[in-house]
């Protein structure tokens, strides 16, 4: 490269260059002042434009891009957004925002493009006539009208569903769905029970989360204590709640209908009674399939959960509802091995997709009665009168391939 001496320093050819940059950069800022101070003069131009032209364009495009950053900052995200299949209807959930004029739903199919569907100032869109076997993707934005015009805020996460051939809902519906609360929602003593601790409350037949379970949740520390909170019916869910709120949302496209709440030792055995599926006693039990209920029939537990998926060591991932919430947690092996590999997965899935939550709960594992003293209610996936049907074959699959297909990114 060719070098020569200014008498100070040596100088490069590309730094020379560069110099030639920064005077260039130099006159335009000269003359970008002089035009923003109104000297007198003929109007100035670049590239054959007058310098107000620009700088009007410039400044205009600066305001546009303020606003819209300004928009999306006070209108928020749509959070909590729940997406779930009943028979041949759509039901799309999220958190309502405050001071929205509406929300704009948006669905996509196997290509991914995305188009509006229309509007709603609910929280909840119900859609009819779905093709079977079909799968379908959503993203929700809420909106507020200014001079006619509609301006966004930013889009909600991607949920996806499938439209089951047979049955009301399927098994993957069914996890996806029991996972909504994982993380934002506490244990709370009657929880989801009317108040007169007979059955079903409101909350158990929501369609969605409840705004007020995230709400309780967010200054909860690590020292959360759920004995403080008894029959709160309204700030969280309790074990059998939590089951029941699973069930109830993807059974109805309806709020306030019959609900699927009792007490954790009769839940399993309730469930099989209504032919959901075939109940074994815990003496009886030999594996575990995903979206299998299990429920106490000892004196010493009272409590029920759900599967995800079994482990090769004998170890089950599941979900529940237990002190301090719900969340995913894994038993020991069937011989007592505390690092075993569902109580990784869940460790792992809780730190990755939860990690304020775990943060402040970091326990996933339980104990060897969680595989002893639990009867089980198997769903009917084929034949006559299908709850839950099972396409995607997750009864075939073990956890750790389960999970990764429910926390697939969409």
């Amino acid at each position: 490269m060719m070098k020569y001496n200014d008498g100070k320093r040596k100088v490069t050819m590309k730094n020379k260059r560069k110099k030639g940059v920064y005077w260039k950069k130099f006159f335009y800022l000269v003359v970008v002042s002089i035009a923003c101070t109104g000297i007198s003069g003929h109007a100035l131009r670049i590239n054959g434009e007058k310098m107000t032209t620009i700088l009007k364009t410039q400044n205009f495009k600066a305001k546009a891009e303020t606003a819209s950053k300004t928009t999306k900052a006070v209108l928020g995200q749509p959070k909590c957004i729940t997406v779930t299949a009943v028979k041949k209807k759509i039901v799309i959930t999220w958190k309502a925002l405050q001071k929205v004029d509406g929300y704009e739903i948006y669905e996509a199919q196997e290509d991914r493009k995305y188009k509006s569907i229309g509007s709603t100032t609910k929280s909840k869109l119900v859609l009819s006539g779905k093709n079977i076997e079909k799968s379908y993707y959503y993203y929700v934005r809420a909106y507020v009208k200014k001079n006619g015009k509609k301006e966004y805020g930013k889009r909600s996460k991607i949920v996806s569903v499938k439209i089951p051939a047979t049955g009301t809902s399927t098994i993957k519906n069914f996890l996806r769905t029991a996972m909504a609360p994982v993380g934002s929602t506490m244990y709370v003593w009657g929880g989801g029970w009317n108040k007169a601790d007979t059955g079903a409350g409101t909350d158990a037949k929501h369609l969605g989360i409840c705004a007020a379970w995230r709400k309780f949740s967010e200054n909860k520390t690590a020292n959360y204590n759920y004995k403080n909170y008894r029959y709160q019916i309204h700030n969280g869910l309790d074990c059998s709640g939590f089951v029941g709120w699973s069930v109830y949302n993807v059974l109805h496209t309806k709020n306030g209908e019959k609900g699927y709440v009792y007490s954790s030792k009769k839940q399993a055995k309730q469930f099989s009674k209504m032919e959901f599926g075939t109940y074994k006693s815990s003496s009886k039990v030999k594996n575990y399939k995903p979206g299998d209920i299990m429920s106490s029939d000892c004196n010493c537990c009272g409590h029920v959960w759900i599967v995800i998926g079994a482990c090769k060591d004998g170890s089950v991932v599941l979900l529940h509802s237990s002190p301090a919430g719900v969340q995913i947690s894994g038993t020991v092996t069937p011989n007592g091995k505390k690092n075993s590999e569902a109580c990784k997965l869940a460790k792992t899935y809780m730190k990755k997709y939860y990690a304020s939550w775990y943060r402040k709960f970091p326990r996933v594992d339980r104990g060897s009665t969680y595989l002893k003293h639990y009867g089980q209610m198997r769903w009917k996936t084929t034949g006559k009168n299908v709850i839950l049907s099972d396409p995607e074959e997750y009864k075939n699959m073990s956890a750790k391939q389960i999970l990764k297909d429910l926390f697939d990114t969409n």
